[in-house]
């Protein structure tokens, strides 16, 4: 499914069906998911603007970007114990950050981290299935499709940010 995802979002001409959608409560979706189907109990805390931010986006994929980035905190954040979803405004566009308090990223991989093959594929995950490498190249192309950017760093006092922006208005 991954691997037809990437196809399909790396095609030139794709068009993203969007529609305004509260970005809060889709974040707040993307947890409820994410506690569902993730076997953790990783305190999430969530930061966010007193006004309510609006974005057009497919909120299914919107979901799933977040719903990823957590479970990598989970899977790949060696020594995390919490999780935190930040949503600020910045200028026109809406500012989607997940951070932990793990190991950070190796310095080494910031540059690949969102290549279509990850340096890690094929190694087993925590859950036993092997990781199929793709994940933030997938995440990364429905960012591009709706118009944004994503981007990775270390934070200073530890742990990592991965973060992505959408438009708040329709191009």
């Amino acid at each position: 499914e991954n691997i037809l995802s990437v196809t399909r979002f790396c095609d030139e001409g794709v068009v993203i069906e969007k529609s305004d959608e509260v970005v809060e409560e889709i974040v707040g979706s993307a947890i409820r998911r994410f506690r569902k189907n993730c076997d953790t109990d990783i305190p999430i805390t969530v930061s966010k603007p007193e006004e309510i931010l609006l974005a057009p986006m497919d909120a299914t994929l919107i979901e799933q970007v977040l719903i990823n980035l957590m479970e990598n905190v989970v899977i790949h954040a060696q020594g995390a114990t919490e999780i935190e979803l930040r949503i600020t405004k910045e200028g026109d566009r809406a500012l989607f950050s997940v951070l932990d308090n793990g190991a950070g990223i190796d310095p080494a991989v910031l540059p690949k981290l969102f290549e279509e093959m990850f340096p890690h594929a094929g190694e087993l995950r925590g859950d036993g299935r092997r990781s199929m490498g793709i994940g933030l190249s997938v995440c990364m192309s429905i960012i591009r499709a709706h118009g944004g950017e994503m981007k990775a760093r270390n934070r200073k006092k530890g742990g990592a940010c991965v973060s992505f922006t959408l438009p708040m208005e329709g191009e």
